[in-house]
């Protein structure tokens, strides 16, 4: 009894610090929100492929970034990634100007934008299924569209 109240003890002690560690401040939140409408608006400002999209920002890349190793803080780092966004709509948008990479489009129906801290990459693009993964050193200069036209070329 004791050894099964003990561990009960340690798995809600173990339980609520993980949800400590990952509660967000109402700021962050705030941050986070503004990202998610870039995100959005990217995927609005992608009209010339006769389809809508759906943008979404991977905030589990974003948060797995080991923030203190790389000696960085992400607090200061959500306006760069909203800046990022901004260009990402109007490359993509580009390609739909060619057939053959509107056809390659058309199979897409979700755009994945992944931060990283892997410098041997600028933006590097990848499908899988219907989801184009668009992967981006985040520590370099603000991505334009040229960027993410180049990396979505590149893998269709």
């Amino acid at each position: 009894m004791t050894t099964a109240l003990t561990r009960a003890a340690l798995t809600t002690i173990i339980l609520a610090s993980t949800t400590v560690a990952r509660a967000q401040t109402v700021a962050e939140k705030k941050l986070r929100a503004t990202v998610d409408e870039a995100a959005a608006k990217a995927a609005g400002d992608i009209k010339d492929c006769g389809k809508k999209f759906k943008v979404t920002f991977d905030w589990k890349a974003f948060d797995g970034i080991d923030w203190k190793k790389i000696g960085r803080d992400k607090n200061d780092f959500y306006d760069s990634e909203r800046n990022n966004l901004s260009g990402l709509g109007e490359g993509l948008n580009r390609l739909c100007g060619d057939k053959d990479y509107k056809a390659a489009l058309a199979k897409v129906s979700t755009i994945v934008y992944r931060s990283t801290n892997d410098e041997s990459i600028r933006v590097k693009a990848v499908i899988s299924g219907a989801t184009l993964t668009l992967d981006n050193y985040s520590f370099g200069s603000t991505r334009g569209a040229a960027d993410y036209e180049a990396a979505a070329k590149a893998a269709l």
